[in-house]
Order: C-alpha cells, then sequence, then structure tokens
C-alpha cells in the first residue's frame, strides 16, 4: 500500500515550521518543512530539493509549472522514509505548483494555511539583522545577508508587462508586501477551485495559534491518522511557537497612514474579502 503523501502551503509566516515540526513527532508521519527535516528552528538533512528559484519561474511562466515540480518532486514515494504512513513537505514554494502537484500525484492531500493580511504584512520582514526565514521583500536599506539575498531571487515579484511591473520600482517594502500577500493567496485561491475539495483542507493561522489542539485534531482527521494524540505529539504542538517574530516592523494597522491603507484596500481587499477577514 502506498503512503499516503501531502503537501502544506501558504504565504509563509504562518506557523508552517511548527506544523511540520508537530507532524514529524507523529509515529507514522515523516514530515519536512521546505524539503529539510527541523528541530524546531534548526535546519537538519535537506532529503528533497528546495524550490527558492523554480518558485519564482513557475509563477512567471506557469506553463513551466508542471514540468518544474514533475522533475523535483515525481519520485517522491521512492525517498526512504522507513514504515512511515504518510509523508508530507510543508513549504510556500508550493503555491505556485499546487495545481500541477495535484494533477502529478492523484491521492496527494493539501493542507492550505490562510493569514489575515495586515497581521502577515506586520511581520513579513525585518528591519535589522539576517532574516532566516525572508518570507516578505526586505526594505530597500537593509543591507542584506547571502541568504537573504538568494532567497529574494526566487522570491514572486509581478510578471513583465503588467501594470505591477511598472510601479515595482517605485514600490517600498509595504507596497511590494501587500502585493505577495494579495498574489499569493489568489493564486493559491484559482487553484483550489481546479482540485477535489475532499482533498484540501484550510486552516487559519489565527485559529491555530488560538486553539491549536482543536485545528491540529482537525489535520489528523483530514490525513486520516488512527491512533490517539500522543503525550509526545501533545508536548510539540503545545510548546513554545517556532520562528515567531519578536517584534513587528511595522506598527498595527490603526496607525498607518492613510495612503497606506488606500493601497491595501486597493492591493489586498479583494482577496482579505474573499477570506473574510476583518481590518482591526
Amino acid at each position: 500500500m502506498k503512503r499516503q503523501l501531502f503537501f502544506g502551503l501558504s504565504t509563509g509566516r504562518t506557523a508552517t515550521m511548527h506544523l511540520a515540526n508537530t507532524l514529524n513527532a507523529e509515529a507514522d508521519c515523516v514530515c519536512v518543512h521546505e524539503g529539510k527535516f527541523r528541530h524546531r528552528e534548526t535546519s537538519g538533512e535537506q532529503i528533497i530539493p528546495f524550490l527558492t528559484l523554480e518558485n519564482r519561474i513557475a509563477y512567471e511562466y506557469p506553463e513551466r509549472a508542471a514540468e518544474i515540480i514533475r522533475s523535483k518532486r515525481e519520485n517522491l514515494y521512492e525517498v526512504d522514509v522507513g514504515a512511515a504512513s504518510h509523508f508530507g513537505d510543508i513549504a510556500y514554494n508550493y503555491c505556485p505548483f499546487l495545481r500541477p502537484l495535484a494533477e502529478l500525484f492523484p491521492a496527494a492531500k493539501f493542507i492550505v494555511v490562510f493569514r489575515n493580511g495586515i497581521s502577515f504584512l506586520r511581520s513579513a520582514t525585518q528591519l535589522s539583522g539576517e532574516d532566516e526565514v525572508p518570507v516578505g521583500w526586505p526594505p530597500e536599506e537593509k543591507p542584506l545577508t547571502d541568504l537573504e539575498r538568494y532567497i529574494s531571487l526566487g522570491r514572486l515579484q509581478p510578471r513583465k508587462d503588467t501594470d505591477e511591473a511598472k510601479e515595482w520600482d517605485n514600490w517600498g517594502a509595504f507596497e511590494k508586501n501587500v502585493w505577495l500577500w494579495a498574489e499569493t493567496n489568489r493564486i493559491v485561491l484559482d487553484a483550489i477551485q481546479t482540485i477535489a475539495p475532499e482533498r484540501i483542507h484550510s486552516v487559519r493561522f489565527e485559529g491555530f495559534i488560538a486553539a491549536p489542539l482543536d485545528v491540529y485534531s482537525g489535520i489528523r482527521q483530514f490525513l486520516g491518522f488512527e491512533t490517539a494524540l500522543s503525550e509526545e505529539v501533545k508536548s510539540v504542538l503545545l510548546s513554545r511557537g517556532v520562528n515567531a517574530r519578536k517584534d513587528y516592523w511595522l506598527p498595527k494597522y490603526n496607525e498607518w497612514s492613510q495612503a497606506q491603507k488606500a493601497f491595501f484596500h486597493a492591493t489586498a481587499g479583494p482577496v482579505m474579502n474573499t477570506l473574510d477577514y476583518d481590518y482591526e
């Protein structure tokens, strides 16, 4: 019997590293984060290729997404994960690949994590020091490490010849990250419409943080775990947050300028409405 494959995806900054740690603690499951094992924030062995650069290529050239993901993931059933009945990978850079992944692996399941755009935006980057998981666009004036520069090469930005591409160089980190949140969620929401609903399990970051046991119970049921939740897994789940920001580079929404609020409403408003998120 083939093991159950699953993938997790989101904009990033949605506690997916913590979720991967928790799932990997399950006796019958091997779960990596961005292709590598994690012990909390510490990176371990990379067992499947990371998709940093491919992420952007697949977004800019959607017609190449199926070919790229096949070349990087078609041998997943051959990866040695021992006797595990479940094998998963969670990574933000699966977003442009959701549709071709569902076609490549017809029995795979997908955990999609959403986060309020305002909350994401405040957490997307940091003003100083190395951002070890640099999901968002950093401020132009921030000195970047080699890691941050490399990740930037694969981060989504507007396709050529679009109105957003023409404005890109005039935008700061605020505008770029608003666009990034909205566009990443848009491509995910579009792809979800093409996949059978029983293969998709949506999670709200806010709910996962507020009621981790309840939300994780739903994830276990979706993936088909047959054993009861162990104390070991529960301990990992309820441990302190992994990769959580200690401070935010952006103030709360009510302290934004009118220009910032107007840009956010125009760019991210439709997706905020689709996801039924409030602004306060």
